[in-house]
């Protein structure tokens, strides 16, 4: 298998753009995905302070060193749990990066304000993780006058979210679901989802093609994530799902203009010049 752009050995054979690249045209396609779709959805402008929260992990590795190659004012956030080795391990690893790709590196520990995730009880750990790191993210964006917060969500992490709440029941989350996320009071920091339509396995090669620092280690408080195994094994049945499903999102709610038109033939309600009924009567009763 070549790659389509300079003819030499592909590393990536992408189906739903229906193209093969090599290790060095698959990052500046990357790129240019993610440019497009910070473009498309406004999610991010070039005036604006960026700061981008980073775990350590391929997804955050990747939206960090992307925005950076795109000339965007940002510096990274690493913040500091507490869970172990783990915390230690990806500390180091988003200190190396920061070095690499020459971007300012802050860390807030969450243990200078008074605990750490290893001290919440195990069934509470996943809720008092996502309160902890929400809080620090948008105060310590805020007290810095950062303009906006980027966060590594790929359209897996959307796509999963959206359909355990749906299913639930919870219509509400989906409006918090969209590329970009504006601010409703002066001590919310706007967030934004530069990786929206990007796939995991997208990321992913994109921190190999590029030799990047990232942490292949998972959370030891992870629970298994039954919603995502399901989203996988959908887009393994029908490629580009996740893509067109996160696309499907930030259209609900969008007023659509339509113009109201009649039928020429029988006057009823109509999209077009001639009803869709009567185009059949137009079409079939001939024949009859």
């Amino acid at each position: 298998m070549k790659c389509r752009k300079c003819g030499k050995k592909a590393v990536a054979n992408l189906k739903q753009y229906k193209i093969a690249l090599c290790e060095n045209c698959f990052p500046i396609f990357y790129e240019s995905l993610v440019k497009r779709c910070v473009k498309k959805y406004g999610i991010l402008k070039k005036d604006e302070r960026i700061l981008a929260a980073v775990s350590g992990g391929k997804d955050s590795i990747a939206m960090i060193t992307v925005l950076k190659k795109l000339n965007y004012n940002v510096e990274m956030l690493y913040i500091d749990l507490g869970i172990g080795d783990y915390s230690k391990n990806c500390e180091k690893i988003v200190e190396k990066l920061a070095e690499t790709i020459d971007v300012n590196l802050n860390i807030v520990r969450l243990l200078d304000y008074g605990f750490t995730i290893d001290n919440v009880e195990l069934k509470k750990v996943c809720s008092a993780c996502g309160t902890s790191k929400r809080y620090l993210m948008n105060r310590y964006a805020r007290e810095n006058k950062f303009d906006v917060i980027a966060t590594g969500h790929t359209s897996e992490d959307i796509t999963s979210f959206a359909i355990k709440n749906i299913v639930g029941g919870n219509f509400g989350w989906i409006e918090k679901l969209k590329p970009r996320i504006e601010s409703f009071d002066a001590k919310i920091v706007p967030k934004a989802r530069p990786l929206f339509e990007r796939m995991e396995k997208e990321n992913m090669l994109y921190v190999l093609t590029l030799n990047l620092p990232f942490s292949s280690e998972n959370c030891p408080n992870a629970p298994i994530n039954d919603w995502k195994e399901i989203v996988y094994e959908i887009e393994s049945r029908k490629i580009g799902f996740n893509q067109n499903f996160v696309r499907g999102l930030v259209r609900i709610g969008e007023k659509v203009e339509q113009e109201i038109r009649y039928c020429e033939i029988c006057g009823e309600v109509s999209i077009s010049n001639i009803c869709a009924f009567c185009k059949l009567v137009k079409r079939y009763s001939q024949s009859c």
